[in-house]
């Protein structure tokens, strides 16, 4: 309840003018007053770097709380949870003064109930409020409120994994299986494994996830460019665009050259060509009927080989420059002759196959829907699902229950946002559904909009800043300029650099004097040309570069570290402390190599919580390859690194005594001749070798078994106990850190297995996968030194301020530059959809006697996706660029490297509306690359920076200087330390093991447990080279799920009812089934309503078929010894891989056996469509012998009868295997 009424605008301008003209030191700008108490519409405040935004947020909730608007009546939304705990931080700390303030018991009472709610209100990030609400109304979609996130990325790979294997296989043998198998070969070419399109689904289905509606986005969207793709029609538009267009300007440029060259080069031969080029096209341009395809491969057959290449040799340098301008524009042209010549071919290729490549497309369509749907009825069956289901659930609650959100309208005063400019389209839809329409006020910078890869879409700021800047109707725009962080140096080579970089085309917004940092305070604008900005370039030859190195992983260059570390000395020297200057890195591929070097200058560094990626750390790397070995000792790589290992020690030479124990074969074979003396050279196995190598195979035996009926947990801490290795990282340097990179592997252990997921192999190729990715959700936070140069991704960086800063390898390509950048088989786009690169044979069309004649095409859609995809990711570049530069106070260095003589003369003098031209900044690939053509352009006016180039010789050990840092212990104390010598040799040896893991290369990898279904798809589904073809269809064994279960009604759409699901369905049912003398289709009917399945699902089960095979003799005899009868039995037992002759688990789930006194009869029921009972006879014949061996074992009984129940032909078979 309102108890002090809002401003109103006359009011506000009043407080404008009183601040004007108060004499406080640190005045409110005008923009700031106004987004402090504007209200009655929906306003956003653009707010430049270092503007005080969060400060206007926070003085903007005060203002409403004291006005009698409840904290619990505002919804505010943060981008990240650090960023709604320093909020509430914030307002704590403010009311609390308030309410030392207060005056009436009323205000008293109405503030500490305030202060109390803070923990409660709605302030924190969209994806914690969305699990509130769906744990709230999540029932009326079913959903039970004891769902869990699924944070693990290895759970959900794994879980996509098993639905897409099974989709797969179901097309695979589906009624559109040719055109499927067409559309897998489009993607994967002639790889033997799915891996490209299943990324390609993958990539979809996440793509797909960051839309408000992802199914109306599949079905609208996804095929959007394809369908409206013409193109024949885009064919005739490239010829018309040609006259007066690229072949007027081509005639204009021989014809001024023909003038100039009779004169100067009356003899030379290419004249004639020169001429009848230009009689050509001036009668083909002046001819409304000219066939302009036929005129470009005149003009093509003209200029072939040297025929317009003016090859004379003059001796005046003018006329030398003027031919070789000539030949390099004629060539310019020649190649976008050559250039529309190939487009009008891919055209008019694809105007003949545009007709397959929709039908193609329409499959994965559905195959991605199916795949959607399966994906979140696995995540439903476990009750677990991922941040973007639940958004997902949150706004079909609001969307479909109008009286849960009119609730919502009805209980926010005001709906917040801060950092605006990242939202998605998901998170928006949330906004405007919690928004009575008029109560939204959004914080953001569309210049610092840098999460795309997040699903952000800077678009969403951008159309709202139109929409309110064109209609102040629609709602009010209030910009944030005035910065208040940085000196004026900073500002000034800021604005110098956007202001001639960034508008519409490229960046998003139009940087302007609306845009222009201006200084807060008058302390900013105060002169210091000491801190002028510094571009720093190490002075290299790029012919040292290799393409390798370009890229946007590039590593950093030794030079570039060794300026910056000069750099740093001299500030230090200047009485700068350490923990004043920071790096910023694109990436952070670079750290390794800067912690070393600064390392050996004595500077400390701290990188941002340097997380270590602690599974990559040294002492977690050995211990990967110890579970690696002890889950097979077969790989070379994991043993070779476990013996050198601290745990074992073995050296350089006693690795070389056990491999010339045989000429070939595996290491660890080698290794056991050795310590049987069976080998080709058993004289060079001493005494000392021979117990390294006893201790060494009784405690790998030792794990071994250990880890087939241990959790991975126990095996860890048994290894950290055993060989005391926990304790003996503990006596290395930054010794907590190292003991809590191996607590944190542990615990990693712990929570995989509590996923319900088991099995060290499994584990292992979790690690393997997010290593690889470079993503872990587990990082352990470093024990880091106070005063220490600090080190972090620009992305990271993002909202703190520095006062020195470095901005690291300014000459990085950009991704959309890079060799791999836009280069892959596909291209998303939010409006137009999946634009891919087309495989099309050309048999028919071109003479071959090939049996065919594969040619890659990129399609329309894909081509105008990666303009867009390109262009975006230049501007977001360009954005990310302006972060950098806006975090430092006082002084901002741009390190990069390159050649002076090429970056001095690569670029010219063309501007284009105070503005490099738009063409010349779309294709220049680095942040050195801008800066250095606005350099060139602009002839330093306006720029405000100065650009150095850095020799060798400025950067020898003696110019560099070095830091003295006073060590933590006396040398005198050391030398008296027993554990000094050992810790040396230790450090030795765990650098040795990290060079011996890139030397060895993996091995095989067996799983250490396996389920019979395992054994059968172990792998990938197969495609040989004639056509696409699975090795074995995937039967997933269901575990029955004894507690009660949560029932889900359907969500609403269409489900497709899978053939898993069906036999799930059907293996419950016959479990559940009460069994007598008879069964009828009554009781099997009532055990069908026990099943917990979908309803669709039930109707596909064949209850006549159940029903018939209880007449069968095996149905009879189950039926008269229903008291010996087993169902869903599980079984584990120990098998020997034939290939390695390796133990491993077997476990599974038996459907059923009767344990009579003479014998087992095994069953097993499926559910599989066939023609030919042999077909399944044959497929599972493998599994029902395990299962046979299983049971044999147990009861100690040999005769097992086996029978296959097989329930999806024509009529039911029972098959004795």
């Amino acid at each position: 309840m309102l108890t002090k009424a809002f401003l109103s605008p006359a009011e506000i301008e009043e407080r404008i003018a009183q601040e004007a003209a108060s004499d406080k030191d640190h005045k409110l700008t005008p923009e700031q007053i106004e987004a402090i108490y504007s209200n009655g519409t929906n306003i956003l405040v653009s707010a430049s770097a270092g503007s005080g935004k969060t400060f206007v947020m926070v003085e903007r909730i005060l203002d409403m709380i004291g006005r009698g608007v409840g904290i619990d009546q505002l919804f505010i939304s943060t981008f990240t949870v650090k960023a709604a705990g320093e909020l509430k931080e914030r307002l704590e700390k403010r009311l609390t003064k308030h309410l030392g303030q207060a005056e009436t018991d009323e205000e008293r009472a109405f503030l500490s109930d305030q202060i109390a709610k803070i923990g409660t209100a709605d302030i924190g990030t969209m994806d914690a409020f969305t699990q509130k609400l769906v744990n709230q109304y999540g029932y009326l979609l079913g959903v039970s409120p004891t769902f869990r996130i699924m944070t693990d990325l290895a759970e959900q790979t794994l879980m996509k994994n098993e639905v897409y294997a099974d989709l797969f296989n179901d097309y695979m043998q589906g009624k559109d299986a040719q055109l499927f198998q067409k559309l897998v070969r489009n993607f994967t070419g002639h790889s033997k494994t799915s891996k490209a399109f299943r990324d390609l689904v993958y990539d979809i289905y996440s793509f797909s996830q960051a839309t408000a509606d992802p199914e109306k986005w599949l079905r609208q969207n996804l095929l959007k460019g394809q369908i409206e793709a013409k193109p024949e029609q885009a064919k005739n538009e490239l010829l018309d665009g040609l006259k007066d267009g690229l072949l007027a300007d081509f005639l204009a440029f021989l014809r001024d050259h023909l003038g100039i060259a009779q004169r100067e080069f009356a003899k030379a031969k290419y004249l004639n060509n020169v001429s009848d080029a230009i009689i050509l096209l001036e009668g083909s341009l002046i001819n409304d009927q000219t066939d302009m395809e036929d005129l470009l491969k005149q003009l093509l057959t003209l200029s072939g080989g040297t025929g317009l290449t003016n090859m004379t040799r003059p001796k005046d340098e003018e006329l030398k420059a003027y031919k070789e301008a000539y030949n390099k524009t004629k060539n310019e042209f020649v190649a976008q002759l050559r250039e529309v010549d190939t487009q009008l071919t891919v055209l008019e290729v694809l105007t003949k196959h545009n007709d397959d490549i929709l039908p193609m497309l329409e499959l994965l369509q559905s195959f991605v829907l199916d795949f959607s749907d399966q994906y979140l009825q696995a995540k439903i069956q476990e009750n677990t699902f991922e941040f973007s289901d639940i958004a997902h659930f949150a706004i079909r609650i609001l969307e479909e229950n109008p009286e849960v959100a009119v609730s919502y309208r009805d209980r926010y005063h005001e709906v917040m946002v801060d950092e605006y400019q990242d939202n998605s389209h998901t998170q928006e839809r949330m906004l405007e559904l919690l928004s009575n329409g008029h109560n939204r006020f959004m914080v953001g910078d569309i210049k610092q909009s840098i999460y795309r890869f997040r699903q952000a879409d800077p678009q969403i700021f951008n159309d709202k800043f139109q929409l309110f800047l064109e209609n102040p109707d629609a709602g009010k725009l209030i910009l944030l300029k005035e910065n208040f962080r940085s000196q004026s140096e900073v500002l000034d080579a800021t604005n110098g650099v956007f202001s001639h970089l960034m508008d519409q085309e490229i960046g998003d917004i139009l940087y302007d004097k609306t845009h222009m940092l201006v200084a807060g305070s008058q302390k900013q604008k105060e002169p210091h040309p000491e801190n002028e900005t510094e571009v720093l370039i190490y002075n290299s030859d790029e012919s040292s570069t290799s393409e390798d190195e370009e890229g946007p992983d590039q590593a950093i260059s030794s030079g570039e570290i060794s300026l910056v570390i000069k750099e740093i000395i001299k500030l230090h020297e200047q009485g700068v402390r350490f923990e004043d200057i920071t790096l910023l890195a694109p990436n952070r591929n670079t750290y390794l190599d800067l912690m070393v070097s600064f390392e050996e200058h004595g500077i400390p560094l701290v990188s941002d919580e340097y997380k270590s990626s602690y599974l990559e750390s040294l002492e977690v790397m050995i211990m990967l390859d110890t579970l690696r070995a002890i889950n097979n000792p077969l790989n070379d790589y994991a043993l070779v690194a476990l013996l050198r290992s601290p745990m074992f020690n073995f050296n350089e030479d006693d690795l070389t005594r056990i491999a010339v124990q045989a000429d070939k074969g595996q290491f660890y074979d080698k290794l056991l001749a050795a310590h049987t003396k069976s080998g080709l050279h058993p004289e060079v196995v001493m005494q000392g070798l021979d117990a390294k190598l006893t201790l060494f195979t009784e405690t790998l035996a030792d794990w071994r078994d250990y880890s087939k009926c241990h959790s991975i947990y126990d095996l860890i801490w048994k290894i950290y106990n055993d060989r005391f290795y926990y304790d003996y990282v503990g006596g290395l340097p930054r010794a907590e850190q190292r003991q809590a990179n191996l607590y944190a592997l542990a615990l990693r252990a712990n929570a995989y297995e509590k996923t319900g997921f088991k099995g060290l192999s499994r584990f292992i190729g979790m690690i393997d996968k997010i290593i690889a990715s470079g993503n872990d959700l587990e990082e352990v936070t470093d024990l880091v030194p106070k005063n220490a140069v600090s080190l972090m991704t620009i992305h990271k960086s993002k909202g703190l301020e520095f006062k020195y800063v470095f901005v690291l390898q300014m000459n990085r390509k950009f991704i959309g530059h890079s060799k791999d950048g836009l280069s892959g088989k596909y291209i998303i786009n939010r409006e137009k959809g999946l634009g891919i690169k087309y495989l099309a044979d050309l048999k028919d069309q071109i003479n071959t006697n090939l049996p065919k004649l594969n040619v890659v095409l990129e399609t329309l859609t894909f081509q105008e996706n990666r303009r867009e995809e390109r262009r975006a990711s230049i501007s977001e570049e360009m954005r990310l660029l302006y972060v950098a530069m806006t975090r430092a106070e006082k002084k901002l260095y741009l390190v990069g490297k390159g050649s002076k003589e090429t970056l001095t003369q690569k670029y010219g003098t063309d501007v284009e509306n105070n503005r490099l031209p738009v063409a010349l900044r779309d294709q220049i690939a680095t942040y050195q690359d801008w800066i250095m053509a606005l350099d060139t352009a602009f002839m330093r006016k306006d720029l405000k920076f100065t650009v150095r180039f850095v020799e060798d010789e400025e950067l020898t050990p003696e110019a560099i200087g070095q830091v003295e840092v006073k060590a933590a212990v006396d040398a005198d104390d050391l030398s008296n330390n027993r554990q000094t010598e050992e810790i040396e040799r230790a450090l030795t040896v765990l650098e040795s093991v990290e060079k011996l893991n890139h030397l060895y290369a993996p091995a095989i990898d067996l799983p250490s447990v396996r389920t019979p279904s395992q054994l059968k798809t172990f792998y990938e589904p197969i495609m040989d080279t004639e056509g696409v073809d699975i090795m074995d269809k995937k039967e997933g064994v269901q575990p029955l799920e004894t507690a009660s279960t949560f029932e889900l009604p359907d969500f609403g759409q269409k489900t497709k009812v899978t053939g898993a699901a069906v036999g799930s369905a059907t293996h419950e049912l016959m479990q559940r089934l009460t069994l007598s003398d008879t069964v009828t289709l009554q009781d099997l009917t009532q055990a069908l309503s026990r099943v917990s399945a979908s309803d669709q699902v039930k109707a596909r089960v064949q209850l006549e078929k159940l029903l018939g095979f209880f007449d069968t003799e095996l149905g009879k005899l189950i039926l008269a010894n229903r008291d010996k009868l087993r169902r869903e039995a599980p079984f584990a037992m120990l098998a020997e891989d034939p290939a390695s002759k390796e133990d491993f688990v077997v476990r599974g789930i038996i459907d059923g056996y009767l344990l009579l006194e003479d014998r087992i009869v095994l069953f097993d029921y499926k559910t599989d469509h066939f023609t030919r009972p042999s077909e399944l006879k044959t497929r599972y014949q493998g599994q029902m012998i395990l299962y046979a061996k299983a049971l044999s074992q147990a009861y100690q009984m040999e005769k097992v009868d086996k029978y296959l129940i097989l329930l999806g032909g024509k009529d039911l078979e029972v098959v004795e295997v």
